[in-house]
Parts: structure tokens; C-alpha cells; sequence
């Protein structure tokens, strides 16, 4: 958007604006939340895979798989660097108060507030190889949690409108400069309030190195010759009950099961789905592989890895501190 520089060296005081929709900045610094990037593996390894027979040589397990269902209660060795959902989205709601603690100060009214999403994930890998919960697909079927009744109103969505220029250059401090007197920090609020949420973490972490990881040795293990034998053996399950999927994140995927009240089909598919992970130790033996693949990647940015760790228990001390946590 054309402006012109040194817009604000005049010192004079911003006209006073409506709530301004605010690009999503804080999804910026925040780890993002476990069910989006859930959903993008689904997607892309239901796309990806889909059933076929994997060309690379599976490895000579030197022990059999545990026997394993329970999604919420695995640990993959790169967890500890990763925030679980709720903890993401503890810190993407600190950022964002920190973001209107330095907004307020330029006279800008604060944000629409976000509702706070209930239907996340408990933990990050709660749905990372499936459905493992019967109890909860018993009633929701596929979904995180229970569809909202059908009287209840949805959430509004927020609006994409990009800020006025002047706003936009209080957040971000593209044009540097000063309102009413006051200095826009480096980089706008923005980067004082991430600064902020990582004041004291260790220089020069990359945030995104230990989702990096995490999402290469999900699709590796998917391709691996184990992973691919014990789809098979599930699919098989499936279809001596009359059910044809190649996975059971395909299961997931199929689009009569992600809108709209949950139907007795669903819940049926979503029972048989577990029974035939149970059956053919799905879980234990995708999670082996997994844990098997992460080890020398967790081995080799041991040190990197210890400073995104750091950063996270700093972010989440910034959002308890702001009641957040």
C-alpha cells in the first residue's frame, strides 16, 4: 500500500479509529495450534499416500512395536520442544494482549477479543494417527469435540479488512516516525510485543525448526514399509465390515463426516475405525516407527532444539504473568 515515509515526523495525534481489524499477527510468533497443522497432515498424507505401497525399504525393527491405542497419551521424542494446543494458544492470547498494551498507548482501540476455542486437542498427538478415543466418537464421531446445537449461533468469523495505513504503520513500524510525540518502537508493536514475550530466550532460535522436524518424520513414517503393512492390515479390517478406506486419516477426511449434525453412520464408522486400529496395533506400530525416525534428527539439533524449549517455557511464564497461562 503506497505511503509516504515520515508520515508520522510531524508528531501529531491519530484521529480516532474503530476497532481496527488487525491482520493476524500473532499466529506470527505463536507456535501454530496442533489441529490446524493435524488437518494439513491429513490432508496432505491422505493425498500423498493414499493406500499405495510405499517404494522405501523398511528398516529390521530389533523389537516388536508396544502395543498402543491411547493417542493422548503418546510422547515422541520431540515433544518436550513443542507447545501442546492449549499452551499455543495460551501464548498466541499473550502476544496479542502484549500487541494492545502497546496500541492503546497511540490512542488505538483494542481488537475484537477472540473467543477461546474449546475443541482443541488435549494433547499433540491425540489425533495424530487417528481417532483413538471410543467414549468420545461413541457421541462425536470424528469431530474434536460435539457439534454446537443447532439453535446455538456460530462464531463470527473476522473481518480480513487490512488497517488504515496509519494504523498499520503503528503495528508494524514500517515507517518510522512518531505519534503525538511518542516514538513508534522497532518494528512497531509488533515486534515490542514480541520482544516482550521473548525477553531473556536465547538468540538466534528458530521457532519453527522443532514443527520442522515433527512434520518430516510424520510423512517419512507414513511412507515407511512397517507403516504401510499395518494400513493395510487396518484397511483390510475396515473392509470385512463393509467399510472402504485406504487409511484411517482417509476415514477422517471423508467429507460426510466434517459438517452437520453427527449421524449414527458416523459414529458406527468411527467405532469400527478404533476396533480395527486395536486389532492390528495401528497406533503402537506407527508410533514406533515415528519415535524410531525422530531420535537421530532430536540427536543432531540437540542444541537448537534445547533453545526453542527454553523459548517456550518463557513464553508460557509471559502468559501466566498476564493471567493467560
Amino acid at each position: 500500500m503506497p505511503h509516504q515515509a515520515g508520515r508520522f515526523g510531524r508528531h501529531h495525534a491519530p484521529r480516532r479509529r474503530a476497532a481496527p481489524e488487525w491482520p493476524d499477527l500473532a499466529s506470527r510468533w505463536a507456535p501454530a495450534a496442533a489441529l490446524a497443522l493435524s488437518v494439513a497432515l491429513v490432508s496432505a498424507f491422505v493425498a500423498g499416500c493414499g493406500g499405495t505401497r510405499s517404494s522405501a525399504p523398511a528398516a529390521v525393527a530389533a523389537v516388536r512395536p508396544p502395543v498402543l491405542l491411547d493417542g493422548a497419551a503418546l510422547h515422541l521424542p520431540l515433544d518436550r520442544y513443542l507447545l501442546s494446543p492449549r499452551e499455543s494458544a495460551s501464548v498466541a492470547r499473550a502476544y496479542r494482549a502484549l500487541l494492545a498494551q502497546c496500541t492503546r498507548r497511540f490512542g488505538l482501540p483494542d481488537p475484537r477479543p477472540r473467543p477461546v476455542a474449546s475443541d482443541l486437542p488435549a494433547t499433540l498427538n491425540e489425533r495424530r494417527y487417528g481417532i483413538t478415543d471410543a467414549a468420545l466418537a461413541a457421541t462425536a464421531g470424528y469431530r474434536v469435540s460435539k457439534p454446537r446445537p443447532a439453535g446455538e449461533p456460530p462464531t463470527p468469523a473476522e473481518s480480513a479488512t487490512t488497517p488504515d495505513p496509519g494504523t498499520l504503520d503503528i503495528l508494524t513500524g514500517r515507517h518510522p516516525g512518531a505519534v503525538d510525540g511518542r516514538p513508534i518502537p522497532a518494528g512497531g508493536c509488533a515486534g515490542e510485543a514480541k520482544r516482550r514475550l521473548n525477553a531473556g530466550a536465547p538468540a538466534g532460535t528458530d521457532p519453527d525448526l522443532a514443527q520442522r522436524l515433527s512434520q518430516t518424520s510424520y510423512f517419512a513414517s507414513g511412507r515407511d514399509g512397517r507403516v504401510q503393512e499395518v494400513l493395510r492390515a487396518w484397511s483390510a479390517c475396515m473392509g470385512r465390515h463393509g467399510l472402504h478406506y485406504s487409511s484411517p486419516l482417509d476415514a477422517a477426511a471423508d467429507p460426510r463426516f466434517r459438517t452437520g449434525p453427527v449421524s449414527a453412520t458416523e459414529t458406527a464408522v468411527a467405532a469400527t475405525d478404533i476396533t480395527c486400529k486395536k486389532q492390528t496395533n495401528l497406533v503402537g506400530v506407527w508410533f514406533d516407527v515415528e519415535s524410531e525416525l525422530q531420535r537421530p534428527d532430536l540427536a543432531a539439533n540437540r542444541k537448537a532444539l534445547e533453545g526453542i524449549r527454553q523459548t517456550n517455557q518463557i513464553q508460557l511464564t509471559v502468559a501466566r504473568g498476564l493471567g493467560l497461562g
